[in-house]
């Protein structure tokens, strides 16, 4: 007998089932895009962050952080410019205060900082892309406002470029600055600040104006190249004994096992339901062998090998799926399509480019849909498509083998 009889018998076979066989193929779909949605989710979140940190920290970035019983000042910042291949280091000055915008009161992190270093907080190559309105330029008696502070949390806006605010030093003293800028509102913050609550200023005023001990919390250094980036780290931890030093590889390492456990885990929540397929199949089948083990006979009777019989059985349960992970993973590509590419998010720290909403209203009007990133690649699209047709044949190699051994004489007296 030809192959495609056994596949037209197998598919007869399936049809006068259709309850069950329909069941079988709505479970696959199911089952294929829960899992395609983990895995993806998980790739995609994992490549998001990873990217962000690599455009944030760059890779020829190393940071330095106080521990718990020791601290960093203006001095160890000369300590790090002294080390081999480093080529700048960028000391993170910060301080709590209140301050007074056009009547209004409000608790802000006060941060001194280069220009560069707002830029790499942000994520931005440019600080343009990072100011929402306002002059980028940072200079002594001006100040960059961030998005907490310029709005209220009912979406008012209180601070515009142009405009004088008051800062309370922690000394007790009252400080004049004008607003040069209002700040784009930033998705995460990094180095342990939320550029969202914070007031930037020139970083030699703040030295002067509110901390003159020169403590700082903590250097951002850079590194000529990211071939000694270890070296570096090495020559930090044997200077700096009591303190954290972190790199990009550091972070991405920690970052990388996260996501790992977390896509495992989902794929194991979602792969549970492939289980349950494949009880289904091996439910379906042996419930086929009981129901059709006089039609069996039959057909050995009528010359089909003992072979024969398994055959049509795996076949059977190949065609259903064949025909669940084709509509699964047509199901599945439709539902990534319909979400953004991890790529897609990278505005600036993960925010909106210069045309994000002005007010705090429209911006959670604009994130109250669900965006998810998904990636998903050829291989786990090839993966997930062939993962239920070998769970159905191998759920329903136990009930061919069985129908192959009943004994023909006993089918053929089967009622």
């Amino acid at each position: 007998m030809r192959i495609t009889d056994y596949f037209k018998l197998a598919w007869s076979a399936a049809w006068e089932r259709r309850g069950r066989t329909i069941g079988a193929i709505v479970g696959i779909v199911i089952a294929i895009v829960a899992l395609g949605l983990a895995i993806g989710m998980g790739q995609g979140y994992k490549t998001l962050t990873t990217s962000f940190f690599e455009r944030i920290f760059g890779t020829n970035t190393v940071f330095l952080f106080p521990g718990q019983n020791s601290e960093l000042t203006i001095t160890s910042v000369y300590e790090v410019m002294n080390i081999p291949h480093v080529t700048n280091a960028i000391p993170i000055l910060s301080t709590v205060a209140r301050v007074d915008i056009n009547g209004h009161e409000v608790t802000a992190t006060i941060i001194g900082a280069t220009e560069q270093e707002i830029m790499q907080l942000y994520g931005v190559t440019s600080l343009n892309n990072a100011i929402m309105a306002g002059t980028p330029i940072l200079t002594p008696g001006l100040a960059f406002v961030g998005y907490d502070v310029a709005f209220t949390s009912t979406g008012q806006q209180i601070a515009y470029p142009g405009q004088v605010m008051v800062i309370t030093a922690p000394g007790g003293s009252e400080l004049t600055y004008t607003i040069g800028a209002v700040m784009q509102q930033s998705g995460i913050g990094v180095i342990g600040l939320n550029p969202n609550n914070a007031i930037f200023i020139d970083e030699n005023t703040f030295l002067s104006q509110f901390d003159p001990s020169g403590i700082v919390s903590g250097i951002i250094v850079y590194v000529d190249s990211p071939n000694n980036i270890n070296y570096v780290t090495n020559e930090l931890k044997a200077l700096f004994p009591m303190d954290q030093v972190l790199n990009l590889s550091t972070l991405l390492s920690s970052i990388n096992q996260f996501f790992t456990v977390l896509e495992l885990f989902l794929a194991f929540i979602a792969g549970i339901s492939f289980v349950i397929i494949g009880i289904w199949m091996f439910d379906t089948m042996m419930i086929n062998v009981i129901q059709r083990t006089r039609e069996f006979g039959i057909m050995r009777a009528v010359g089909f090998s003992g072979r024969s019989i398994p055959l049509l059985l795996i076949i059977e349960a190949a065609i259903i799926a064949i025909i669940g992970s084709v509509i699964g993973i047509a199901l599945l590509m439709t539902i990534v399509s319909a979400f953004p590419s991890p790529s897609s998010f990278m505005g600036p720290a993960f925010g909106g480019g210069p045309g994000r909403a002005t007010t705090r209203a429209a911006t959670a009007a604009t994130s109250s849909s669900i965006v998810l990133p998904i990636m998903l690649t050829p291989l786990d699209f090839a993966a997930i498509f062939i993962l239920p047709i070998a769970i159905n044949i191998i759920a329903a190699l136990v009930p061919a083998i069985r129908a192959m051994r009943i004994p023909p004489a006993q089918t053929l007296r089967y009622e």
